[in-house]
């Protein structure tokens, strides 16, 4: 019995090869899409998954009052004061946020590694990677101790014992104890691993760390955000505020409290509270869920597909059915054929997404910078039960259509007539329209807001500016100024400045901005800058004045943004204003504002931009350590002449240990988009994908409708109808359900659009262009595909059509 289904089976799909080729190619590409976003989200998931503590350790982090924004970096005072007060919170760490440079030296020999981590001694009772060599206990035992990665270990020893040797940085001497083998997806990746020079003192005011907190399994976590906070209100602000004559109340009203939200480290990759996980990355929860989404959608339209073209292709298996229910075959026998027939399909197309997905992940892994194997047995196990159950799903829809055909009227050839079966195809079809709006509108809108973002004015000059990056060497500043002083005279370099913060990697750091005749005081983005920074960067200056060497008084002055002059209450008159910073005691003489620049985007379009303050270097006398660049505009001309005349003398007179690395700032900024510019590559290719299957669907389903209405055709023709009536009646019906699709449409892909753009802070209106095009393109579509079949229906021979008639 087997082997007649198979010979029927083969037999029809050699017959109708087009179907069938649409069919199996559509469920292949669905498959293979939806086979890629399982491992790329099963990749994305495994972050900390290693980690037995991931359920029980958390990073805290504070929401600002005023703003609303959230920052990942806390103040000493909740790390040391957390487990002392709250008895859930078991032990606290902090760790620096982000990975820093350094030049390890052993024998004659140097190794730089930009992947060190600054702890604390119990760094491993929260990250407990495994211990190759040595112990975390000798690790902590001295600050003067130090843990490396089992592959830096290799660079730096080549072979030779680690624990137990010295090696020398920044002219310290270092004893290595510990050798760890770094996991793969972690919130921590370091090569090595250093202890802060001395331990911690309560204070509230410097955030400059990640402090994570082991809480008890069984806590309420609600309930310790509660004595977080009040710990923060009693030891930090209820103090100040009593010297200033106010109740708590009273100064959160005027200036707010923070509070304190927490992020799992099981789950704080993808859902982080401060739009940040840790120096390893942060995942793109928003890019998972769009793509899932898109290849589901990917795999309905084929699908849908996959059932128009049979019931449409139902009246020319009807004898067939109609033989087989006359020979007494049940209608239980009629649908299990049809049914494996369909999963028979749904196989071959699950084998073949397999080898398009191997062969496409070297490409999908470049392009997403990760490292994802074919080789995950959830998502394959999950992938093949999906392939089954829509094949199952699939193949019943046209298996009950058919087997329900009665014999008496299928022998008589009456099936063609099904008003239940048009309305059936019809359906399906308004589907595929719908989808195939739905991604051209997207990638429309997409693409619109990417070339915003990219074509906006940032509010600073990113042109030909060169980042030459400055690493862990002493007397930065004295280097920077001996560098502009030589570098500022080569002819193909037009000006050389210093900031402490470089645009594209948003503020670095941020301290208390106060006005104390307003009673105004907010935490603001600060930047430490040289005199020339402003004229180098070309940021408007609003009111006031640059900062000018001619003045010594400058080093009291400071410049302000628009934002920080609003939230101030200064706008309008905000020259000669004193303000006091939170680096300074309250005690000494505030800064005086000389100028009030332009809001310029020193962070992406996602995020809206902060209050901040300009000061000159010369005006702290603690910057040691906070010069991470110095900036070159230089000419268009000879640039790699340019590059290597600052590299000669950056071997020769700054840093010879370093290496020597540099980045364009324009390419720079463009990180902070990247992401949504991945998103409308991959619009794009789905988008295509979806166009290509629905054509490749819409030509078949054309070819079979026009094929049962040729008979039709004939009587028009000879009754004396033109080329145009004709096709315009074969047209009709296609028209008729583009139009509707249209009308739904539309609000389904303004409201997903309209929740896209919510991302980002500066965004675009939703245009209507998009959605006048989208319904054109779709109808042109229809005419370039039904309209050919439509035309070639118009040239048939009259007489092999109604020579029976």
């Amino acid at each position: 019995m087997f082997q007649i289904w198979f010979k029927v089976f083969f037999r029809n799909s050699k017959k109708n090869w087009l179907n069938a080729l649409i069919n199996i190619s559509g469920l292949t590409l669905g498959l293979a899409g939806l086979l890629v976003v399982l491992l790329y989200l099963n990749e994305e998931k495994s972050y900390n998954q290693w980690n037995p503590n991931k359920d029980e350790v958390y990073r805290v982090n504070l929401k600002r009052p005023k703003t609303g924004d959230v920052w990942f970096t806390v103040n000493a005072g909740m790390y040391l004061t957390y487990p002392k007060e709250i008895p859930e919170v078991t032990e606290s760490l902090m760790v620096n946020p982000f990975y820093r440079s350094r030049v390890v030296q052993y024998k004659d020999a140097f190794e730089f590694t930009d992947k060190v981590t600054f702890t604390e001694p119990q760094f491993f009772d929260f990250f407990p990677f495994e211990i190759i060599e040595g112990s975390s206990q000798k690790f902590a035992e001295t600050r003067t101790n130090i843990a490396i990665s089992e592959a830096y270990a290799e660079r730096i020893f080549k072979g030779d014992k680690a624990v137990g040797n010295s090696v020398i940085m920044g002219g310290e001497n270092y004893i290595v104890t510990t050798v760890y083998k770094t996991p793969k997806n972690s919130h921590q990746e370091p090569d090595l691993l250093l202890q802060y020079g001395e331990e911690f003192q309560v204070h509230w005011g410097n955030h400059n760390n990640e402090l994570f907190c082991k809480i008890s399994k069984n806590a309420d976590l609600k309930a310790v955000i509660g004595k977080m906070n009040q710990v923060i209100i009693d030891k930090a602000y209820k103090p100040t505020a009593e010297e200033n004559g106010f109740t708590v109340e009273e100064f959160e009203k005027r200036y707010g409290i923070p509070t304190v939200l927490l992020d799992k480290l099981d789950t704080i990759y993808l859902h982080n509270t401060a739009k940040r996980a840790g120096p390893s990355g942060t995942g793109n929860y928003q890019l998972l869920m769009v793509l899932l989404g898109l290849s589901i959608l990917l795999i309905v339209i084929s699908c849908v597909n996959f059932i128009n073209l049979s019931i449409a292709s139902a009246s020319q298996r009807s004898k067939e059915v109609g033989v087989k229910k006359t020979l007494g075959l049940s209608k239980k026998q009629l649908l299990f054929q049809y049914v494996f027939e369909i999963v028979f399909q749904g196989l071959v197309s699950f084998i073949i997404a397999l080898i398009i997905v191997e062969l496409a992940l070297p490409f999908f892994n470049e392009f997403v910078q990760k490292e994802i194997s074919i080789l995950h047995t959830n998502s394959l196990v999950t992938l093949f039960i999906t392939a089954v159950l829509i094949s199952f799903f699939v193949g019943s829809i046209p298996a009950i259509y058919l087997s329900n055909f009665k014999a008496i009227e299928v022998l008589k050839g009456s099936v063609a007539k099904s008003k239940k079966g048009n309305l059936a195809r019809n359906f399906m079809l308004g589907i595929q329209f719908l989808i195939s709006g739905f991604f051209i509108i997207t990638m429309l809108i997409v693409g619109n807001q990417i070339n915003y973002m990219m074509q906006k004015d940032l509010g600073f000059d990113k042109e030909q500016v060169l980042i030459v990056d400055v690493y862990n060497i002493k007397n930065e500043y004295k280097k920077y100024k001996l560098t502009k002083e030589v570098l500022s005279k080569n002819e193909n370099i037009i000006a050389v400045t210093s900031s402490m913060f470089v645009p594209g990697e948003g503020f670095v750091n941020g301290t208390s901005l106060r006005h104390k005749i307003n009673d105004k005081s907010f935490n603001s983005a600060s930047n430490i800058v040289d005199y020339n920074y402003l004229d180098f960067a070309k940021i408007k200056l609003l009111k006031g004045r640059n900062f000018s060497e001619k003045f010594a008084s400058d080093t009291l002055k400071i410049i302000i943004n628009e934002t920080a002059a609003k939230d101030l209450g200064i706008y309008n008159k905000p020259l000669g204003e004193k303000l006091n910073l939170g680096w300074l005691e309250d005690n000494q003489p505030g800064f005086e504002v000389v100028g009030m620049i332009q809001d310029y985007h020193f962070d992406g379009f996602d995020t809206e931009i902060q209050p901040m303050f300009m000061v000159l270097w010369e005006a702290i006398d603690f910057p040691e350590g906070w010069l991470p660049a110095i900036q070159f505009k230089i000419k268009p001309n000879n640039i790699n002449k340019t590059i290597t005349e600052i590299e000669d003398f950056w071997k020769q007179n700054i840093d010879a240990k370093f290496p020597f690395s540099y980045e364009f700032l324009d390419k720079k900024f463009a990180k902070t988009y990247a992401k949504y510019q991945k998103q409308q590559t991959l619009f794009l290719i789905l988008s295509i994908l979806v166009i290509l299957i629905s054509l490749l669907g819409l030509f078949a389903l054309a070819t079979l409708t026009i094929q049962q209405r040729l008979k039709e055709v004939a009587i028009r023709k000879t009754l004396g109808a033109s080329v145009k009536e004709i096709m315009f009646q074969l047209l009709k019906n296609f028209l008729k359900v583009v139009l509707i699709s249209s009308v739904l449409l539309i609000p389904i892909a303004y409201y997903f659009m309209q929740n896209w753009l919510e991302n980002f802070v500066y965004r675009i209106d939703i245009p209507l262009l998009p959605f006048i095009i989208t319904p054109i393109i779709l109808i042109v579509l229809v005419f370039a595909v039904v309209g050919f079949k439509a035309y070639n229906a118009t040239k048939i021979d009259l007489i092999k059509y109604l020579k029976f008639e």
